[in-house]
């Protein structure tokens, strides 16, 4: 018999709790029977860094530049969100580096 696999609402709701232990503040919000995840950091200079999650998977992480940030440090940055994004095998979940297997 296979495991079985927690519904959306379940899901979103240990996602968040696990957002929160990573230090985000963490919010699952249902809209029309669809749930998704807000999250954010804050930042030394007031701007936080913003995670949305839905349901069907879709991430989005947004956040700010440092005025000043030269094009070098933008694109460090963003590549290694990418290698963290890409790092997981096909069918895998993304792991960050150095994190559990």
């Amino acid at each position: 018999m296979s495991p079985r696999v927690p519904g959306p609402e379940a899901r979103m709701h240990a996602t968040a709790a696990a957002l929160a232990g990573a230090g985000l503040a963490a919010q699952v919000n249902q809209t029309q029977g669809a749930f998704d995840i807000t999250a954010s950091v804050g930042q030394p200079d007031g701007k936080s860094i913003e995670v949305t999650i839905d349901e069907d998977g879709y991430v989005q992480v947004s956040y700010w530049n440092v005025l000043g940030t030269t094009p070098a440090q933008m694109v460090a940055v963003i590549a290694a969100v990418v290698a963290a994004i890409t790092a997981a095998q096909p069918g895998q979940p993304a792991r960050a580096p150095g994190s559990p297997q």
